[in-house]
């Protein structure tokens, strides 16, 4: 009797942790604010355990990193049962309904289980509602929060299409953060983006009574492609604060590490559209420069043209000429330089025009022009360089009938500064080759991923051939800024892109060129370090 009720009990312990080791999605809290972390736990039992992951369905949430994974083995009266929880974190995104599931799972053996899903109610976060970083500390410290926010800043709420905006996103410190990063930036498909982020050092400042560490996150140029009410998201951050439980002179010693986050509030900028009139080849505070023209040894009459000043120089048509040239025209370069100093946006773009003069003699360059508009004053105004004049030559040419003249032979001298010059020549030749190889394998590679793709395609091309963080500050990292700011107004701009596939080769081309020179740098710096040891 007393076995048979030994059994009883054993079965009835058996049933009960099978009912409380069955397959479950449970959420933590159900209400959030809007960044603030929810728990998701997935519990699964018996043969649906040997899952490796569970791809959750989420809605309104972001899950953050990989999930944290336990295992239990329970041993009942002979009977092997098997459990194991997986824990996710996921970010509320933006304010309203969210949801969790419903999660269909499938086990070794075939056996199908669906976990039903779980509302969230997602609030809007007061202290994301400003970017004024007074105002979002009272907030925070009134909730309770760790005070590490960031924040946006721009110059102007106003602005033309085209005009340059600066925009700085500051980091805001007054606690003990262990490690930081930024998990989300905004996107700014509505806007031509030039970054300008830097070397930064943070800085301290008083917030009221407070004392914070302030440190410059982003800053980046932008410029309105269109008119309208234009929005900015805002980006956001995750850190790990040390919270001290106590007071003493250990307190620096104990603490929980936690877990914040933060979005910043949006910016929206008003854009007017210019005002109607003759057509405009770019925007800004602009001035034009010309050399005066250089002809040497009778080949093409040369004249450099510089555009410099705060303005969108990228997105710029060269200088025209006011009438026709007695020759052939020919525009190189384009070449674009950025100022990444504190201050307004300084950019400089260069041209050179090679004219082939028809003939001999006075040759006359036309005036070169431009119109474009001044947001300051709200305005067109045409640039302009005067005409110039040269005496341009061209190589003497032998009539097409005569004769070559002959002299009587006579015994010349071994010239050896000629055979010398022969031979430097020769060397200098056979030590270009390995460059001339480079740079035809560069332009073979940039045909092949220009070459009949479009802005996105060829993104991601690059992305696949060239390992490069956009933020770094080198000219690895200038070239491909550079090539992304083309694409990304060339995806959002049928014009743009249409008379832009030239530009974008050779962006191509000079990204492809940087980084393979650097590479071979670097190369050369460990080959020499090996030798010397």
């Amino acid at each position: 009797m007393v076995t048979a009720f030994r059994a009883g009990v054993a079965a009835l312990q058996l049933s009960v942790a099978l009912a409380v080791l069955g397959n479950d999605l449970a959420v933590e809290p159900r209400t959030a604010q809007v960044s603030e972390f929810v728990t998701i736990t997935v519990s699964l039992e018996g043969t649906f355990a040997a899952a490796g992951f569970v791809d959750i369905p989420v809605q309104n949430l972001r899950i953050v990193g990989e999930p944290s994974v336990s295992s239990e083995f329970a041993w009942i009266n002979g009977t092997v049962t098997r459990r194991k929880v997986f824990r996710y974190r996921a970010r509320a995104l933006a304010p309203g309904p969210a949801r969790v599931g419903p999660l269909i799972l499938t086990a070794e053996d075939d056996q199908k289980d669906t976990l039903n899903a779980i509302a969230v109610q997602v609030l809007p976060d007061r202290s994301s509602g400003s970017n004024d970083p007074l105002v979002v500390l009272r907030e925070l410290l009134a909730s309770g929060r760790a005070p590490v926010f960031v924040v946006a800043e721009v110059t102007k709420n106003t602005a033309y299409v085209g005009e340059p905006v600066d925009v700085t996103w500051w980091l805001y410190n007054g606690a003990s953060i262990q490690q930081w990063q930024v998990v989300s930036v905004p996107k700014l498909p509505e806007f031509w983006s030039e970054e300008r982020t830097r070397n930064e050092t943070p800085e301290r400042l008083y917030l009221g009574d407070s004392m914070m560490q302030r440190l410059a996150v982003r800053r980046v140029t932008l410029f309105p492609l269109h008119s309208g009410a234009l929005r900015m998201g805002g980006m956001t951050i995750e850190a790990s604060v040390m919270a001290r439980r106590r007071g003493g002179p250990f307190a620096l010693f104990e603490g929980e590490l936690m877990e914040t986050t933060f979005t910043s509030a949006p910016i929206d900028v008003n854009v007017e559209p210019l005002p109607a009139g003759a057509r405009v080849d770019a925007v800004g505070d602009l001035s034009l420069t010309c050399n005066m023209p250089v002809q040497k040894n009778g080949g093409p009459v040369v004249v450099n043209v510089t555009l410099a000043g705060a303005g969108n120089l990228r997105a710029a048509a060269p200088p025209r000429f006011e009438k026709a040239v007695a020759g052939t025209v020919e525009i190189e370069g384009g070449e674009v330089t950025v100022s990444r100093d504190e201050g307004p946006l300084e950019m400089s773009r260069r041209w050179r025009y090679l004219v082939f003069p028809e003939g001999e003699g006075l040759f006359e360059i036309p005036p070169l022009s431009m119109s474009v508009f001044v947001p300051a004053i709200g305005q067109r105004r045409e640039l302009r360089c005067e005409a110039s004049l040269l005496d341009a030559r061209t190589a003497p040419r032998r009539p097409s009938g005569a004769a070559p003249r002959t002299t009587p032979s006579l015994p010349q001298p071994v010239r050896w500064p000629w055979i010398a010059g022969a031979l430097a020549l020769a060397l200098a030749a056979i030590a270009a080759v390995p460059r001339l190889r480079r740079e035809l394998s560069v332009r073979r590679e940039a045909r092949a991923i220009v070459k009949g793709a479009l802005p996105a395609e060829i993104r991601a091309r690059v992305e696949e051939r060239v390992h490069v963080d956009v933020r770094e500050m080198s000219e690895r990292g200038e070239a491909l800024r550079a090539l992304r700011s083309l694409l990304d107004a060339a995806e959002r701009d049928r014009d743009i892109a249409a008379g832009s596939e030239r530009e974008i080769g050779r962006r191509v081309r000079e990204l492809l060129a940087t980084v393979k020179r650097v590479a071979a740098d670097q190369a050369s710096g460990r080959s020499r370090t090996t030798r010397t040891r």
